[in-house]
């Protein structure tokens, strides 16, 4: 490759890094938006200005706040009746809204004592400005809301700003929660926004892992077409991003609002979802604990998709959490890929080793656009690194985690198995055009080689009328016309192939084809050829393999100086059912040249290709200064 192919490749390279780039930077920034809510909550750590008065037995009493352990929530003492919040609003939203959730308590709100929202607009009020419920109306709240959380909107006047917001809380007599309602503050463009940037990135997402899927799919087909091995492992990929995208077809607000979450509980996809990407890792383990690797990784799935699927079926607050199994059995086939990796490291040819390089820079550069994705959705790096993934870790959910490192290993993943099909599948229509190629070429040397016998045959078969003319001639006198008939007949026998080599006529025209070649450029020859005329063996079996062999000698002896000993020795024998064939040829002692190394390996597999048909072996030997191939057919297949 030249250095202008090479930057050529390199800026390929690059202009598609970056454009991936792109794609993903985008689709992170589509995840966040700067009209979020704001949550007027107290805590110890921070104050939003409440003012608190608590109703106990009747009275009202000014109450300083004190908050837990774990600054949140906010303690109240017992028998509180009600609790009344009250602040001075200053931030600036246009079309404001105020949002809380309700789950068996009561809420008023007003704003300079104006009654904006109420739960209670038939009960009269007291000297203090509260209401007291009775059991019969806390019993309607409660069917009203069947018993779950309740979320509340309702808009705030232009002119909030500035103006005192009071919030009061009512709480049941049975008891239950005594923490305030501290409302969001937002807007309805910030309600749409969230569930606009939130529809349309998973949506996004979405359409990537099915675009992904299909493209495994066709990856599979692929390599099913050029006859590999690894194409069932493919499936495994190809099943992978099938789960992903269903898993986040699930979480859109598409599926969420559609029939599918009716039909379909597909929940426990998230505990499973990253197995067909583990073992599609431990099939790239070449080492013989492969496939205890692959029984484990398969127990593990059983039993977390069962866990996962029944604490679904029974409600249950695990089902939200990953367990450390999905991480333990990552990091046990990470060690094995490495261990691979390792015992393999000195086997590497140097464009390996390259290729693994690229591989390794381009896995830098995804890790750190996903993390870059992720801190602009957690407002920076350190908030999703503790907050979002440590603080979960503590509280024995791997989920954040396992999130990130599935997502970086898929997509790094996807990369390699791209190019590793490209570049197999570029090798492979390479080989098929070459071989193409030499078969053209020795059929145009089979059909003149016919011609020529043919020809041969005719000559032959016209020699008695040349020798009755030839006579007549001469009768006549005519010396000059005699010689030139003679000049003629000579010119078309010196047409006609230099010797016979064999009795079959396929060996005969391939032989004498290359021989012929060799001996015009003083290359010795010695051949054996004890062929009969009928072999039980296809004609375009024996062309390909004799042909490509005996080229190869040809191509190795022209690499050769003139002036040295240049030499191609050829020997068929049948032997009962065996054909036998051997051909040793010198060869130059120096290094071959890519290109020519390459053209000689076509030909090798065209060779081996054939050999096994005919349930046999290729032989190939290489010396000092000599080649040799040799093979043995069994022809009663």
């Amino acid at each position: 490759m030249g250095k202008r192919s090479r930057w050529q490749y390199v800026f390929g390279a690059a202009v598609l890094a970056a454009v991936a780039a792109l794609v993903l930077v985008v689709i992170s920034l589509l995840g966040v938006t700067d009209k979020a809510d704001i949550y007027l909550a107290d805590t110890a750590d921070e104050r939003s200005g409440w003012r608190y008065e608590i109703l106990v037995d009747g009275q009202v009493q000014d109450y300083e706040p004190v908050f837990g352990e774990k600054s949140y929530p906010l303690t109240l003492p017992e028998g509180v009746q009600a609790v009344r919040i009250s602040r001075i609003m200053t931030e600036e939203i246009t079309r404001a809204e105020l949002e809380w959730m309700r789950y068996g308590d009561g809420v008023e709100v007003s704003l300079d004592g104006e009654l904006l929202h109420t739960d209670f607009p038939q009960l009269a009020r007291d000297e203090n400005g509260f209401v007291h419920p009775d059991q019969e109306l806390w019993d309607q709240l409660y069917r009203e809301s069947s018993g779950a959380w309740q979320r509340v909107r309702m808009s705030l006047p232009d002119d909030y700003l500035g103006r005192e917001l009071t919030v009061t809380t009512y709480f049941p007599p049975d008891g239950g929660s005594t923490v305030p309602e501290y409302p969001f503050l937002g807007s309805e463009d910030s309600a749409m926004a969230d569930a606009a940037v939130f529809s349309v990135r998973y949506n996004v997402v979405m359409t990537i892992y099915a675009m992904l899927a299909l493209a495994m799919a066709g990856m599979v087909l692929l390599e099913i077409h050029n006859s590999n091995a690894n194409s069932w492992t493919l499936l495994l990929m190809c099943l992978h991003f099938v789960m992903l995208f269903l898993n986040t077809a699930y979480g859109t607000y598409a599926g969420y609002y559609s029939v599918l979450t009716e039909r379909l509980d597909l929940r426990f996809l998230r505990a499973i979802y990253m197995v067909p990407l583990y073992l599609y890792l431990a099939q790239q383990i070449k080492s013989r604990w492969k496939w205890p690797l692959c029984v484990g990784i398969l127990l593990w799935a059983g039993y977390a998709g069962a866990r996962e699927f029944l604490v679904i079926r029974a409600n249950a607050n695990e089902a939200y959490t990953i367990g450390p199994g999905a991480l333990v059995v990552f990091l046990t086939v990470a060690a094995a890929l490495l261990a691979e990796e390792l015992r393999q490291r000195g086997r590497r040819t140097r464009q390996e080793k390259k290729r693994l390089s690229g591989y390794g820079v381009i896995a830098a550069a995804v890790t750190a656009v996903y993390l870059l994705g992720r801190a602009r959705v957690w407002d920076g790096l350190q908030p999703y690194l503790v907050d979002g993934i440590w603080t979960a870790l503590r509280m024995g959910n791997c989920g954040p985690l396992v999130t990130l490192v599935t997502d970086v290993t898929s997509y790094m993943t996807v990369v390699v198995v791209v190019t590793e099909v490209i570049r197999r599948t570029v090798q492979t229509r390479r080989t098929v055009d070459v071989l193409r190629e030499r078969s053209r070429q020795t059929m145009e040397s089979y059909e003149r080689m016919l011609a020529s016998e043919d020809a041969t045959n005719a000559l032959r078969h016209e020699m008695r009328h040349h020798m009755t003319a030839l006579a007549a001639i001469l009768d006549g006198g005519e010396a000059e016309r005699a010689q030139r008939y003679v000049d003629a007949v000579l010119g078309d026998m010196d047409r006609l192939p230099t010797g016979r080599y064999s009795q079959n006529l396929l060996v005969n025209v391939i032989a004498g084809s290359y021989l012929d070649r060799a001996r015009a450029q003083w290359i010795r020859v010695e051949h054996r050829l004890n062929v009969p005329q009928a072999l039980n063996i296809a004609d375009e079996d024996l062309s390909v393999f004799l042909s490509n062999m005996l080229q190869n000698a040809l191509e190795a002896c022209e690499r050769m100086d003139p002036g040295a000993d240049r030499y191609i020795k050829v020997d068929m024998q049948l032997k009962g059912n065996f054909l036998f064939i051997r051909c040793v040829n010198s060869a130059p002692e120096g290094p071959e040249k890519r290109e020519e190394r390459s053209r000689r390996g076509y030909g090798i597999d065209a060779m081996q290709a054939v050999a096994e048909k005919y349930n046999s072996v290729l032989v190939i030997n290489r010396s000092k200064g000599e080649f040799s191939a040799m093979s043995n057919l069994c022809m009663t297949r």
